[in-house]
């Protein structure tokens, strides 16, 4: 399976997520709605700025995978999660173009159907927080408190 070197534009980039999930209009009250599909693949739509040889790259690699379209690839993208992960993809057809060029550097897009990766304990964890009032900061990120209130409280023990 090929790997996307080239990083996508971290600003330039938009995710849709289809929620699998139907409304049924009622008469009278809130709609019924019910899931009809899980673990959608998402859309993703993606830039880059690139030199001229990236941009010979990036026609390369897209070339490649029209000839076999069933193959996936990978690419790290920021999708499920705030970290890069090495998602599956597809390129959504006929959505591969060229859309600036400046010179000797060229603005490419495309829109990715990239297979999701979802940790279900991991999003009742984080929501489960949550509703107790606890700020996720806290959670992953541990080491403000370290910085700004332990070692503070830690120092003004310490008499020198």
């Amino acid at each position: 399976m090929n790997i996307l070197l080239k990083c996508v534009k971290q600003s330039g980039y938009s995710v849709r997520f289809p929620s699998g999930v139907i409304s049924q209009p009622l008469d009278g009250g809130a709609p019924r709605m019910r899931r009809v599909s899980r673990n959608n693949w998402r859309t993703v739509a993606v830039n880059w700025t690139v030199q001229e040889s990236g941009y010979q790259y990036l026609c390369a690699f897209y070339e490649i995978w029209c000839e076999n379209p069933s193959q996936p690839f990978y690419a790290n993208l920021i999708v499920d999660g705030p970290e890069y992960k090495a998602y599956r993809c597809h390129f959504e057809p006929d959505s591969f173009g060229l859309d600036s060029k400046e010179g000797t550097v060229f603005g490419v897009s495309a829109q990715f159907l990239v297979k999701p990766i979802i940790d279900r304990d991991l999003n009742q964890i984080i929501v489960d927080s949550g509703n107790n009032g606890v700020d996720l900061s806290d959670i992953t990120n541990p080491l403000d408190h370290l910085v700004n209130v332990a070692l503070p409280k830690a120092l003004e023990s310490i008499r020198v």
